[in-house]
């Protein structure tokens, strides 16, 4: 999807180590589908909103308990308080909705430099799987953290890496290949 790509190109324009990218991707899927205005679903039904409405309340003002309701909310389902606060605070202040997609990538980035030493941790992790445990562990931190839950975000982190830098690496080859063969240069 366009949010895919926009992803990718934010945190490879900021990070060297291309597993952990997929890795930090792969657990933002597992919490959002990538969607930076979603609710989530257990409170649309207590707070009697979709994604789409709850993101319009809270832009123009008229509910005003986002940073207290407990409800995950975005990319990240942000949900402690004082950190969906911080999200509030940030939005405003670039004048952006509370659901916009570069300003809550601008936001985690700049979170995610607040976990001491979690950013060189994951430009040092060698595997998807190390790069996402970090990630769900130390930023994350589900309330569901047991093994398949691990494996499944590593799972979709794999997933990002087969279709963002593999294929990179499939395309440069074969545009390789075609110069070799065309005798272009």
């Amino acid at each position: 999807t366009m949010n895919e790509s926009k992803i990718y190109a934010f945190f490879e324009e900021r990070m060297e180590n291309k597993r952990a990218i997929c890795a930090l991707m792969g657990n933002l899927y597992a919490e959002s589908t990538l969607n930076p205005e979603l609710l989530q679903d257990t409170y649309r039904k207590k707070l009697g909103y979709s994604s789409e409405t709850y993101t319009q309340a809270v832009d123009n003002g008229t509910y005003t308990n986002f940073a207290k309701d407990s409800a995950g909310y975005g990319l990240a389902q942000w949900t402690y308080y004082t950190r969906k606060q911080a999200l509030l605070d940030y939005a405003r202040s670039a004048r952006k909705s509370i659901g916009d997609l570069e300003m809550q990538l601008a936001f985690l980035w700049e979170e995610l430099g607040t976990y001491k030493g979690l950013v060189e941790k994951l430009e040092g992790a060698k595997t998807i799987r190390e790069a996402s445990d970090l990630v769900m562990l130390e930023y994350e931190k589900p309330s569901d953290q047991s093994e398949s839950a691990k494996t499944r975000r590593a799972n979709f982190g794999e997933d990002y890496y087969s279709q963002f830098v593999e294929e990179e690496i499939n395309m440069a080859i074969n545009y390789d290949k075609y110069i070799l063969s065309t005798g272009t240069h």
